[in-house]
């Protein structure tokens, strides 16, 4: 099982129900990076199916307990945004 798996869903059992839902499109998932993201909004784009606007989550939007810190946050999602910039250099 995944690191982010075990941590992400630990706290309470709602969230953990959350992230597991398979009869439903999850509003609250943990993205290839390992940041824990509820889905926030909606954005029309050119193509047929609006496009998702993602936050992470710091705190259990359930139980209120920490999950991760904006630190930890940008050390996971800056190291893909790093590699995409040095490829289109």
């Amino acid at each position: 099982m995944a690191e982010a798996a075990t941590q992400f869903g630990s706290c309470c059992e709602e969230l953990k129900e959350a992230l597991e839902g398979g009869d439903f499109e999850p509003l609250i998932t943990v993205g290839p990076d390992g940041v824990i993201y509820m889905t926030v909004g909606l954005v029309d784009l050119e193509e047929e199916e609006p496009g998702l606007v993602d936050h992470p989550l710091f705190f259990c939007p359930f139980c209120g307990t920490k999950l991760q810190t904006p630190e930890e946050v940008r050390a996971k999602a800056g190291a893909e945004g790093e590699d995409d910039e040095t490829q289109s250099a």
